[in-house]
Parts: C-alpha cells; sequence; structure tokens
C-alpha cells in the first residue's frame, strides 16, 4: 500500500482537496480542508492524478470540528460538515472564484473581483424539503455510498425537515411498512410546505394492487402525520394520492411566501406530487429575491423565463413586467406554472410546453427578442444556446446555475456574444455540502 504525505492548497468543486507531489502529480482526498496536513493511502491512480484516502491527520484546520451526523464519510452527501459553517460558505467561494480565474476568457477571470460573498441559509440543518431513499433487501432505508452502488442504512438525516425524520422513524417502526417496501426500490419523503405533512412517494417494482393501497392506507391511518402516499414506476403514472378516508384528491403541494423583497403582495405557489421544488424552502425566498433584483424589469419590459419549472420565478417577475413568457419541457410544470399564473391574478403570462433548445430556435427564427431573459438549467447548463440566448436577448440577462464548472463554461461562450457580467452573486441553497447556486447577470 502506497502512502503519502500531502498539504491541501484548496477544496475544487467535486468537493476534493487538492494536493501536488514533487514529482508533479496531483492527489485528490476527500474530508480535509485548505492548509491541512495529512497521511494519505492511494486509492487509485491515473496518467498525472492520483486518489487518496486520509489515513492520519497530521495538522489540521483551525476551524476543523467534528462532524454532527454518525454517517459522516458513510454516507455519500454532506462532505462539509467537518468544518464550521462559515468555512464552508468561505471554501465555497473560492471554489467559484477559482474555476473563474482558470477560464480561458479574460472577460470572465476578471469577473472574479466581482464576486459577492454567499448569502448563507437560514438554517445550516433541517432545511431540505425532500429527500430520496434507497431500499434494501432487508427493508432498509439507506443513502448510497460516495461513486458507489453500495447502501448505507440510516434512520435519519440531519439534512431533512424533522418532519421527515420522525415520518423515517415511523414508518421503520410500523408493522405494515415491510409490505409496501419488499417491492420499493426507491422512496421519496417530502413535507408540503404549507400543512407540514408528509407526502410519501413508493417507487414500485410493478403497478398496486388493493392488497397494496389497503397497506398504504393502514399506514396514513396509523401515523397521522403523513398526508398521502403515492406508487410510481417504469411500467405506469403516478398512482395516487392513497390517504386515510382515500377522497382521491391533493395531488399537489402548496408553498407560501407572506412577503418577499421582490413582491408587493404574498406569493404562493403549488406544483403537482413528484414536480420540481428548490429543496430549501427558506433559502428560495432569497434566490427568487436575487433573481428580481438582477432582473429589474420595468412596466414595459418583457421578460422571457427558459426552464421555468412551475414558475419560481416567473410569478414574481410577471407582477412587475408588461409580459412573461415561460418555457420548460415538463409538462407538469407548465401545468403549474398557468394555474400559479391565474391564482395570482395574472394575465400577462404565456408558459409553453417544449425542449429549451427548440423553443430557442423556433423564436429566434421568428426574430422574436425579449428585454431580459432568465435562464436555470439543470446541472448540465446550457451547452450551445449562446448565440440563441444573445439572438433573443435586449437587454440583460439573469443565469441562475447549480453547477459552477458548467457556469463557468457557459459564461465563456456568452461574452463571446457580446455579454458582459455586472454582478455574480452565490446563494447557499446546501448547507454542509460542497454544492453552491449562484446567479449572474449579464448585460449587453
Amino acid at each position: 500500500m502506497q502512502f503519502e504525505t500531502i498539504t491541501i492548497t484548496k477544496v475544487i468543486n467535486s468537493g476534493y482537496g487538492v494536493a501536488h507531489l514533487d514529482d508533479g502529480k496531483v492527489v485528490l482526498v476527500r474530508h480535509l480542508l485548505p492548509g491541512e496536513t495529512a497521511t494519505v493511502t492511494i486509492e487509485e491512480k491515473k496518467k498525472n492524478l492520483l486518489y487518496g484516502k486520509v489515513h492520519q491527520l497530521v495538522q489540521n484546520h483551525s476551524r476543523r470540528r467534528a462532524a454532527p451526523c454518525k454517517y459522516y464519510g458513510e454516507c455519500g452527501g454532506c462532505d462539509m460538515q467537518l468544518c464550521d459553517y462559515n468555512t464552508q460558505l468561505n471554501i465555497k467561494e473560492g471554489i467559484l472564484r477559482d474555476l473563474l480565474l482558470g477560464q480561458p476568457s479574460d472577460t470572465v477571470r476578471e469577473a472574479a473581483e466581482i464576486v459577492a460573498a454567499p448569502k448563507s441559509s437560514p438554517e445550516e440543518f433541517g432545511y431540505r424539503q425532500r429527500i430520496r431513499l434507497q431500499i434494501d433487501s432487508e427493508n432498509r432505508f439507506a443513502f448510497r455510498r460516495f461513486r458507489s452502488h453500495d447502501i448505507i442504512p440510516i434512520d435519519r438525516c440531519l439534512l431533512a425537515h424533522p418532519n421527515i425524520n420522525s415520518c423515517i422513524s415511523e414508518l421503520l417502526h410500523h408493522t405494515v411498512t415491510a409490505k409496501i417496501t419488499a417491492l420499493t426500490s426507491e422512496l421519496e419523503i417530502q413535507v408540503n410546505p404549507v400543512s407540514e405533512k408528509i407526502v410519501c412517494i413508493f417507487h414500485f417494482s410493478r403497478k398496486p394492487r388493493p392488497a397494496d393501497v389497503k397497506n398504504a392506507i393502514e399506514i396514513c391511518g396509523d401515523i397521522p402525520l403523513i398526508e398521502s402516499i403515492f406508487f410510481t414506476g417504469e411500467s405506469f403514472q403516478l398512482h395516487g394520492p392513497v390517504r386515510a378516508g382515500n377522497d382521491g384528491t391533493g395531488r399537489t403541494m402548496t408553498l407560501h411566501y407572506p412577503q418577499l423583497n421582490s413582491t408587493s403582495t404574498p406569493l404562493t405557489l403549488t406544483w403537482e406530487v413528484g414536480g420540481f421544488c428548490q429543496v430549501n424552502i427558506a433559502q428560495n425566498g432569497a434566490l427568487i429575491d436575487t433573481v428580481a433584483d438582477f432582473c429589474n424589469p420595468l412596466e414595459r419590459d418583457s421578460v422571457l423565463d427558459l426552464f421555468c419549472g412551475m414558475g419560481n420565478f416567473s410569478i414574481p417577475l410577471a407582477t412587475l413586467a408588461k409580459e412573461l413568457t415561460g418555457f420548460e419541457g415538463q409538462g407538469s410544470a407548465i401545468r403549474s406554472a398557468k394555474t400559479n399564473a391565474t391564482a395570482a391574478g395574472l394575465s400577462n403570462t404565456s408558459f409553453y410546453k417544449s425542449p429549451v433548445h427548440t423553443a430557442c430556435a423556433e423564436l429566434v427564427a421568428k426574430n422574436t427578442e425579449f428585454d431580459c431573459v432568465v435562464i436555470d438549467p439543470p446541472r448540465q447548463g446550457a451547452p450551445e444556446l449562446a448565440h440563441h440566448l444573445a439572438t433573443l436577448c435586449r437587454k440583460r440577462m439573469v443565469y441562475i446555475s447549480c453547477d459552477p464548472t458548467t457556469l463557468c463554461r457557459d459564461l465563456v461562450k456568452l461574452t463571446e456574444e457580446g455579454f458582459g457580467i455586472t454582478r455574480i452573486q452565490p446563494i447557499d441553497m446546501f448547507p454542509q455540502t460542497h454544492h453552491i447556486e449562484t446567479v449572474v447577470l449579464l448585460e449587453r
């Protein structure tokens, strides 16, 4: 077994600490902080890249702490629990700046100087509105190991809303649960934000039968915290809700913000069970306010919202702009966006189901332009969209990213199309992990 003594220079976007050997090879090691020295075992070798595992810590970071979670180091998530929250925020800001400085574009490299301090989450733990658990052959609830299909049985998650953990405990102790989990590969547990009750989605190996529904009704009757149960699978559409009384209603979740800086009236959003909503509900308010501030639409402005989802940004922006057009590839999200616009009393919105790349090409072909473009792509970013975005956007664009690496790649392309980068605001949606959300304002 090969041992090396290394000192970490920085933490990169994957959560690995980086060190350099005398021969020029780079060593990547998880669960170390900048400046720490450790003896590591080399677990994997590539040409000029080694992957190590901590054998013994030689010199600690001053803000290192014992991880609060008993599954830390085994479970594949929460790789930042080893330090206090302020240190986590500093590391995440450093990750973003370092990626910007590593780009081939002078304009993008210079933008590292305007990165604002990350907006901290209101809650460091207990912030997740939903989690997804694996179900093993012994009907245990589990998460996966890092970079592995192996699973780690758990009985709670410190990032999950307290009601999710209460639900896990009650399900694990209920006599009927095993009859359902025996046919389940994954279990999604979500908090309905308004009621704070639980919605469970069992990923089933076959269509649910009357006996399965009966078991689900019994669970709902015995565990009042559970609002409803759904079944889903590869061979059938979402089935439910099943609940005590089985009234057949309640296929939506509801989120309510009594007051946001960006809107003069309270904001209420609904989405269909199984659809997407930001997992950090409290911090999502700060995200909405930041996007609205960067967009800053005037009453005469038109706004294009790409990957609009259920209208998380569309609805508040539409209250400020002349008109808003949204595109999203998921039909349930578009249905929710239309419902949310109607509930908000808006008559200046149009939402369409379409792949975003297709929608942009069609809009360009029609010579359509918008004063502001908002884009919130998935983790892979928006490759090959830069030219279309530049053609569609008259004044400014707001790019919301959940992955700094693909963000920086896209910023290079966008600056080549004539955009300047004027503001960058990281927002910490995911405390205890290396992940960071970033909002960027680009102007013509």
